[in-house]
């Protein structure tokens, strides 16, 4: 039988948690989360300082039972003196992709949660969640079905950003731990569990994965082994992110206020073909705006064709990318803005293309009784219309320009704010006050 978790094991796990000063557990009421819940409280009672710690459960109202089971998550927190919420996920539901969209509310649900909590003294306030090695192992076994390279195989950090850019903590302190464990820890303890059907529902990915993990363990493919692989190779991963960050540096690499990128091509082919495939995929999603991100694939055969070629154009991810003896620019695909236009009131901000926050702030006033202005792409008209304003020489490349949000009152020309840094002092402005199209990738220049 598997033997439980012992205090001293728990202890040396959650030695990072006392960092922290607020922890809030993700508890479903499954044996995993279960397990986590119970650990942290004993560990936290034989502490004489560390966090404050508190119980989130998410109600995904998909089952008729998971309002019972977050109430019994309820009971049993308030028997180990832990305040506990629940978090419901209201509105409609997908027919489709359930998991995918019930994993993006629960994290969505939980950073709201756990925001509420942020005070002005800046509190380290982090959600931990019971993952442990069998997922680390499942994980693992999906990404390399669909043939995932580094980072798709890296195993999940025990700790990082709840999302990207937030100041809330993902911590998963029991990655180490097998779920049998974690089962008898609970039985150890007479501690009672709820059973989610889902988990061995062959209609999901996960369960059909898991229930052929056991022949892997007989032919002896344990899942210790792949859970050492999956953090070796995060530990890889972290490498290649540094040795990526060296290259970065070596190209002369500059963003154009974000209307195109430009790196030096010879600085580029001497690289490594990991490092150039990263570092192509990294400006292929920055500027590929609302398009779905390139396959790994894609990005290979695209970075060994810019190796071949002395002179070449290619279009991936919503990106052009094009490739000159000098210089790789890389900037929107304005064909993949078709229709894309939006009327922005006075008073309203809003996100554009997923690269600008657009913002009309005038007051009916100043705006010369506009009530609002219609933002699209500036395309060949409004660039032909605007080219002459544009410093000769120092003019972004003309298909990159055509990109940009651009404001308009019915077919009179307002501003393009995103070419104003290219605009010659003697020419009509293009940016206007209270109309801003700020980049949203700017901060990581």
């Amino acid at each position: 039988m598997p033997e439980q978790i012992t205090a001293i094991e728990a202890a040396a796990a959650f030695e990072r948690l006392a960092a922290f000063d607020h922890l809030i557990l993700a508890v479903s009421g499954g044996p995993d989360s279960m397990a986590l819940m119970l650990l942290v409280a004993q560990w936290r009672a034989g502490r004489a300082g560390g966090p404050v710690v508190s119980v989130a459960s998410v109600d995904h109202a998909l089952r008729p039972t998971s309002r019972h089971e977050a109430e019994m998550v309820a009971a049993a927190a308030g028997e180990l003196g832990l305040p506990h919420v629940i978090l419901t996920w209201t509105g409609l539901k997908p027919s489709v992709g359930v998991p995918a969209a019930a994993r993006e509310a629960r994290y969505r649900l939980l950073e709201q949660h756990a925001r509420t909590l942020l005070g002005s003294r800046g509190e380290r306030i982090a959600v931990a969640t019971a993952h442990h090695r069998d997922d680390q192992v499942e994980t693992f076994a999906m990404r390399l079905a669909r043939g995932a390279g580094v980072d798709g195989l890296a195993g999940m950090p025990s700790e990082r950003p709840l999302s990207e850019g937030s100041p809330i903590a993902l911590v998963r302190p029991l990655l180490a731990f097998p779920k049998a464990r974690l089962i008898a820890t609970l039985a150890a303890r007479g501690v009672d569990a709820v059973q989610d059907p889902t988990n061995i529902d062959l209609r999901f990915e996960r369960a059909r994965l898991r229930s052929h993990l056991a022949k892997l363990e007989a032919a002896g493919l344990s899942s210790k082994a792949i859970a050492a692989s999956a953090r070796r190779l995060g530990d890889a991963r972290d490498a290649l992110s540094y040795a990526e960050d060296v290259f970065v540096s070596s190209l002369g690499l500059s963003f154009g206020h974000e209307v195109f990128a430009c790196l030096e091509r010879q600085a580029f082919k001497s690289g490594p073909a990991l490092l150039r495939q990263r570092v192509i995929e990294r400006l292929v999603r920055r500027y590929g705006g609302d398009t779905p991100a390139a396959q790994l694939s894609e990005i290979e055969d695209l970075v060994a064709r810019m190796q071949r070629d002395v002179s070449s154009t290619a279009t991936l991810g919503g990106a052009m990318i094009s490739t000159g003896p000098r210089f790789i620019r890389v900037w929107r695909e304005l064909g993949r803005l078709t229709g894309l236009e939006t009327r922005l009131f006075r008073g309203e901000a809003r996100v554009w293309d997923g690269r600008f926050r657009l913002r009309f702030s005038l007051d009916t006033v100043s705006a010369g009784g506009i009530d609002f202005v219609t933002v699209r792409p500036l395309g060949e008209r409004g660039y032909a219309m605007i080219a002459p304003r544009l410093v000769p020489g120092r003019r972004p490349p003309a298909r990159a320009a055509r990109a940009v949000p651009s404001f308009w009152a019915g077919e009179e020309f307002i501003a393009a704010p995103a070419l104003a840094p290219f605009a010659r002092l003697d020419a009509p402005r293009l940016d206007a006050e209270g109309m801003t199209a700020l980049p949203l990738h700017a901060a990581e220049n």
